[in-house]
């Protein structure tokens, strides 16, 4: 089953919009299902957080969800600079942070939402965020069970020592090379 089989409406959520139906299996991704319920309507409202679902209609249930924020990439003194060529002077670089994704287990690596999802992600950085604001970058503070899931994405892990060891890996997007 490709995602082009799946009648999806891919979308910003909206007041009033019904956020159930999302199976993750795993009770380790409770918080994922927790945030769509109890918190993405009213983080939208009050512009902390903009979430973005795909809604199976009739019944309208939601099959997956990618929450944005703003967010940066840091690095200690004495790291490379991310972008090579250029005279940067912080250690803090602006980017998207993609702060949830999660997508129903019946369509977990079978149809390409997720991907779909960080395109989603990708694209409205790039040509929404980017020529309004200095942004140069995507980010996602990736649990190591997704790492391999971003690098297909197109994301690198952040190459410090510190950032190896962590639990959830900082791994970015340059959005000057992304297509």
């Amino acid at each position: 089953m490709a995602l082009l089989d799946l009648d999806l409406d891919v979308r910003l959520i909206q007041p009033g919009d019904r956020l159930t139906g999302l199976s993750l299996g795993d009770a380790e991704f409770t918080p994922l299902k927790t945030f769509l319920q109890r918190y993405a309507h009213d983080y939208g409202r009050q512009s902390l957080a903009r979430t973005y679902a795909a809604f199976r209609p009739e019944p309208q249930k939601v099959v997956g969800y990618i929450t944005l924020v703003c967010g940066e990439v840091v690095t200690d003194d004495g790291d490379a600079c991310l972008i090579e060529g250029v005279d940067y002077r912080y250690r803090q670089y602006p980017a998207v942070k993609i702060a949830r994704l999660a997508v129903d287990k019946s369509l977990q690596r079978k149809t390409g939402l997720g991907r779909h999802l960080v395109d989603l992600a990708l694209g409205t950085a790039r040509d929404v965020i980017c020529p309004s604001v200095g942004c140069r970058f995507v980010m996602v503070e990736s649990k190591k069970a997704a790492v391999k899931f971003y690098e297909k994405c197109g994301f690198t892990m952040l190459d410090t020592p510190a950032n190896k060891e962590r639990s959830e890996p900082v791994m970015f997007v340059d959005l000057s090379k992304a297509a």
